[in-house]
């Protein structure tokens, strides 16, 4: 409760947060180096403020994920998917998503469009032990880049988006489409950030990946993450940062074109298949990933 006062030089001590006032001073000093170091401007951080204000008019998403580019790769960038670090909660995420079997499959629409993908593995802790009933969440971006949910665009809250849980030798399986690497048209039809993102080296696409949290009592903290596809040629100059897709978070994809492969996987078209083992580090598990065989 705060105390109301006419003295306009009186602050609450009880609302006064020491740590946020080491963070501001922290964050002034940090621009001050910058500053003489490097030349930074007062026009230079207005101008990164304009691109991020035009995104968001332009696009409509949250500010928190349209200023993700600037700080997703310090908290999460090296991340090795075994360690737990210093994860980012995406914006994309939100909770209540629909439990599937396992195997099951994403909710999707009738005429979802994009290949087939089946997705299998196993969550193990690090010493190779199987995390029966680990819940894992699943979701990822429609072919157009959309993710459902996010915007008042008709489709379905859930789509492509589910949890399921593991059975007891720590298997999970799903089928859903291919991601795709993708870029919001709004965003690159704006000028100023085509510009800020190439001076960067970087591209105004991200590459394709699907979103997981794992859950298990067991883990040190549950596991939250993007895993990436090896090869894509998007994933060095990814928008939010090359750091993002560490080389353990890749995963082989395989693409079957043979018609009694398609006829007995129950497709009509050709699809693909990707597995990925999720090796977490558990209160038991050692303070390092084990090496991969």
């Amino acid at each position: 409760m705060t105390t109301t006062t006419t003295d306009p030089s009186y602050v609450d001590p009880a609302l006064v947060n020491p740590r946020a006032i080491r963070l501001v001073e922290a964050f002034k000093d940090a621009l001050a180096r910058l500053r003489d170091e490097e030349g930074l401007t007062f026009d230079d951080l207005n101008a990164a403020a304009d691109v991020l204000q035009r995104i968001q008019t332009a696009t409509g998403a949250p500010l928190a994920l349209v200023a993700m580019p600037m700080y997703s790769e310090i908290f999460q960038g090296g991340q090795d998917g075994y360690t737990p670090g210093e994860e980012v909660n995406s914006p994309t995420f939100f909770a209540g998503s629909p439990r599937i079997g396992n195997p099951g499959t994403l909710p999707m629409r009738d005429d979802e469009p994009g290949t087939p993908l089946i997705v299998t593995g196993r969550v193990l802790d690090g010493n190779g032990r199987p995390l029966a009933g680990a819940k894992v969440e699943i979701y990822h971006a429609a072919n157009n880049g959309d993710y459902s949910g996010m915007y008042d665009d008709g489709v379905p809250k859930f789509n492509l988006r589910g949890h399921q849980f593991t059975d007891d030798e720590g298997r999970y399986s799903f089928t859903t489409i291919t991601p795709v690497a993708y870029a919001d048209a709004n965003v690159m039809a704006i000028d100023e950030a085509v510009e800020a993102t190439a001076a960067l080296g970087r591209s105004l696409f991200r590459p394709a990946h699907i979103h997981y949290e794992v859950h298990h009592s067991d883990l040190v903290t549950p596991w939250r993450g993007e895993i990436y596809f090896k090869g894509d040629p998007v994933i060095p100059v990814d928008f939010v940062g090359a750091k993002l897709a560490h080389p353990a978070l890749q995963a082989d994809t395989t693409l079957h074109e043979d018609p009694k492969d398609i006829a007995e996987a129950g497709f009509e078209v050709p699809y693909r298949t990707m597995e990925f083992d999720f090796v977490l580090k558990s209160r038991t598990s050692p303070d390092t990933a084990p090496a991969k065989a």
